[in-house]
């Protein structure tokens, strides 16, 4: 461990040193997302393993083609192509890991901020402070990525001890939502010029729901086309190719050096799974937040 741990640190300097400009991206999104580890560890550990990965993969590679008596030129090759490509995957993943989290905070956000504002409006009717409107929207976990937001606005008045004000500025500017930053610059605005937190809110609830259903309407229809594809690419296409294929299989053929029946196998069994599983992903990670 002793060993790791100076290894990430010597990466963490290198990048430090000479990347910093291109890393400046990903550190602001890192302070926005609340990964709870240090910058320049984070940056340690992306090189390290990126450069642990290359020299595996080399390795492993280079060893597994020896075994199978192949030439020194064509072991060097396949080895290098193969450990770039994971390098490059796994640097790929690092950097990209506090992007995908700022993403799907933000989403979380804007899709129970209605909610959540409306629960609010509702409690600052009773004349209830603010602060102990957020404190009591942070204790429910339905409302997810606000309820989080929410709970650091409290922690930083009473841990902190910043006042009120101060730790919704705080919250607002590492927000990864600009909706959210702008509701809480609103309420600070609200507060310090003594208006009507209850209007405001009220005010701010029916804009977002008018928001939401706008946004749910919009992807309705993308879904929409998205469906029109699915029945001609995963269900008309390979029902066309298969009766085809049936066909070509009665007059024998081959088709990429492969006999009929074993290609039809091929795209029942592993292409059209793995089709229908890229479109599941691809319709669950572009979905709003409910």
């Amino acid at each position: 461990m002793v060993f790791l741990k100076h290894f990430i640190n010597v990466f963490a300097s290198i990048g430090m040193r000479y990347f910093s400009e291109y890393l400046k991206p990903l550190k602001e999104v890192m302070i926005k997302s609340n990964l709870n580890i240090l910058f320049e560890v984070y940056v340690g550990r992306m090189m390290f393993f990126t450069v642990l990965a290359f020299f595996a993969s080399f390795i492993s590679i280079s060893i597994a083609m020896w075994l199978l008596h192949m030439d020194v030129i064509f072991i060097l090759i396949g080895a290098i192509i193969v450990s770039i490509g994971s390098g490059f995957a796994v640097l790929t993943l690092f950097h990209s890991y506090p992007f995908q989290l700022l993403s799907s905070k933000k989403t979380s956000i804007e899709g129970n901020m209605p909610f959540a504002i409306n629960h609010m409006g509702a409690i600052a009717a009773s004349g209830v402070p603010p602060f102990v409107i957020f404190k009591l929207i942070s204790n429910i976990p339905e409302y997810m990525e606000v309820a989080h937001e929410t709970k650091r606005i409290v922690r930083n008045v009473e841990v902190f001890g910043m006042d009120l004000t101060s730790a919704m500025k705080n919250v607002a500017d590492r927000s990864p939502s600009a909706e959210f930053k702008q509701f809480l610059y609103g309420v600070v605005s609200t507060t310090e010029t003594g208006g009507d937190l209850k209007i405001y809110m009220e005010n701010s609830a029916k804009e977002a729901l008018i928001d939401y259903k706008l946004k749910r309407e919009r992807y309705q229809q993308i879904v929409s086309t998205y469906a029109d594809f699915y029945t001609a690419i995963l269900i008309a296409a390979p029902l066309f190719f298969i009766s085809v294929l049936s066909i070509m299989s009665l007059i024998g053929g081959q088709i990429m050096g492969m006999d009929i029946p074993t290609a039809m196998k091929l795209g029942v069994y592993l292409l059209l799974p793995l089709l229908n599983t890229m479109f599941i992903l691809f319709i669950h990670f572009t979905q709003p937040a409910t």
